[in-house]
């Protein structure tokens, strides 16, 4: 979530509590977020943060692990870059095993997924790659698919139809729409949406999707006003 960081920033535990007052039941943490980067956070910390998302109410949805994926393809960034990432794993997997969300390009040498998808498997966190459509050429072997609604709209993709063609690879959802402005923005909003959010719930009850659909409010100008829109309106 974005409330934590940029010119809407507030406290961790205030976001917390803003989340939980406007209807949500679930926050996406970041590691990448200073507050909640897994490398720099002891187990006390570690510990103080589910405390926190307890008292709330609210549980985690996931952890978004993004950063450059070309790190991932560069020899001098890629040990910092896995060090980072399977840090990440960990957190997730302490966090009732929630999935990470890491943009790692399928052209990332074999070996270095593999690892990733041993540790996923072994920690019992799923790591899921941002997907735009189907295409399963996409998806690196022993990875998961989380589709981004706003990325699919922008290629001319129905997100509801992805959802139903994935199938069991899909492992999460980004709700977001992209705005008739180009822009990606709440859902449902008057004379800009392109999102069919109803049918999006509908193909998500059918498939009987298990993850919990992560309204991503990042480049939005107000996310605080946008979520509570958004919420409201699915």
């Amino acid at each position: 979530m974005p409330l934590t960081s940029g010119a809407n920033a507030m406290p961790l535990r205030e976001a917390f509590a803003w989340l939980s007052s406007a209807g949500y039941s679930a926050v996406q943490l970041s590691a990448t977020d200073p507050l909640t980067r897994p490398r720099e956070l002891s187990r006390s910390a570690r510990s103080d943060l589910a405390s926190a998302l307890t008292r709330s109410e609210l549980v985690c949805s996931g952890v978004d692990f993004f950063i450059p994926p070309a790190h991932f393809l560069d020899s001098a960034q890629l040990t910092r870059a896995m060090e980072s990432l399977l840090a990440a794993v960990e957190f997730a997997a302490q966090l009732c095993r929630v999935p990470v969300v890491a943009a790692i390009p399928v052209e990332t040498a074999a070996d270095v997924v593999a690892e990733i998808a041993a540790t996923a498997a072994k920690l019992g966190s799923a790591v899921l790659i941002p997907v735009a459509s189907a295409d399963s050429a996409l998806i690196p072997a022993g990875l998961g698919a989380c589709l981004d609604c706003a990325a699919a709209l922008g290629l001319g993709q129905e997100p509801h139809t992805v959802v139903a063609t994935l199938g069991n690879r899909l492992g999460g959802v980004r709700v977001v729409d992209l705005l008739r402005s180009g822009m990606r923005g709440p859902i449902h909003e008057p004379r800009e949406s392109r999102l069919d959010a109803m049918a999006l719930r509908a193909v998500l009850d059918v498939a009987s999707f298990r993850g919990i659909p992560v309204m991503d409010a990042r480049q939005w100008p107000d996310p605080r006003a946008g979520l509570a829109r958004s919420i409201e309106r699915w």
